[in-house]
């Protein structure tokens, strides 16, 4: 698929992200990246999750498609998707009837993708000299990785030409990445956020506090007068990373947006941040055994899911 100094090679566990740059509206709130372009700072995580035998959710009746034009409708200008997924259809169907039904434009559309989560054995420097060919052929404007842990991106960075313009990794409340984070920040490095909500919203007993009832949560919500959720996206903002939140309901959709007429205190951003435990919602189980898995192995608990990527 691409020639010069290597071909893309599989990807081994680590998900390599080529972000497709699309020119937005100029008053689209966004991030600068180190390479010059531009970021739009929330986007429409379209990954549908697993059925509790890891069967991985589709789309039915694009009802995915519709909530990428609903988001799209709502203000977004960012959609986060990967070949992994399987809903590149919906993902492309939904931003076609956008542009159709809105006349809009498709460069006003910014999408990330990544590779398709085969494992390999290849070393990530090799890839990212594909990654880096795309690039130089055109194919992309900005390139970045996911789930990279802080001594991987680091040797990524001293070995590359095109230095990582995105690091997309989980972060919330209970796992704030605070390191890593810092050193993002010194590099220009923005951070995209999946599972922006960790465990809180959810229903997994293992997981640590805080729950959506959480007097703090509760707190911030009325004081704002928002949404839990709607806190745990700007707590992630005034820490100037990217959240992806999920949803194909329309009402979340155009709440999960809404986040921008606030904004927290550094005191308040402190009182979440002390809720990590470094707990990862997101396990992939079926990466341990790779030499360079980026996180700790943890044994699962009686009756939990692994997290298949």
């Amino acid at each position: 698929m691409l020639s010069g100094r290597s071909q893309l090679s599989p990807k081994l566990l680590i998900i390599l992200i080529l972000l497709h740059r699309l020119q937005v509206d100029a008053t689209t709130v966004t991030y600068k990246l180190n390479d010059g372009h531009e970021i739009p700072v929330v986007a429409l995580g379209t990954s549908l999750g697993h059925l509790p035998d890891g069967t991985r959710v589709l789309s039915t009746n694009h009802s995915l498609a519709r909530a990428v034009q609903w988001a799209l409708e709502a203000g977004y200008k960012h959609i986060d998707t990967a070949p992994l997924y399987l809903v590149e259809d919906d993902v492309g169907l939904g931003v076609r009837n956008f542009v159709k039904n809105n006349a809009a434009h498709r460069k006003d559309v910014y999408v990330t993708t990544k590779k398709n989560g085969s494992i390999s054995s290849t070393d990530y420097l090799e890839t990212w000299k594909g990654m880096e060919d795309a690039v130089f052929l055109n194919l992309t404007k900005s390139i970045g990785v996911s789930n990279f842990n802080l001594t991987q991106i680091q040797r990524l960075w001293s070995n590359s030409i095109i230095k990582p313009a995105v690091l997309q990794t989980e972060v919330n409340p209970t796992i704030t990445e605070t390191e890593l984070i810092k050193w993002c920040k010194e590099h220009r490095v923005v951070v995209m956020a999946y599972s922006p909500f960790g465990g809180i919203l959810g229903r997994k007993t293992n997981a640590p506090p805080p729950r959506a009832d959480d007097p703090l949560l509760i707190g911030l919500a009325e004081k704002y007068n928002k949404t839990v959720p709607q806190i745990l996206l700007r707590y992630l903002v005034d820490r100037n990373v990217l959240p992806i939140p999920r949803s194909t309901n329309k009402e979340r959709i155009e709440q999960n947006i809404d986040i921008f007429d606030f904004q927290l205190t550094s005191e308040e951003i402190a009182e979440l941040s002390a809720f990590n435990r470094n707990y990862r919602l997101r396990n992939f189980v079926n990466w341990y055994d790779h030499p360079q898995f980026p996180f700790e192995r943890k044994s699962l608990s009686p009756g939990e899911t692994p997290y298949k990527a």
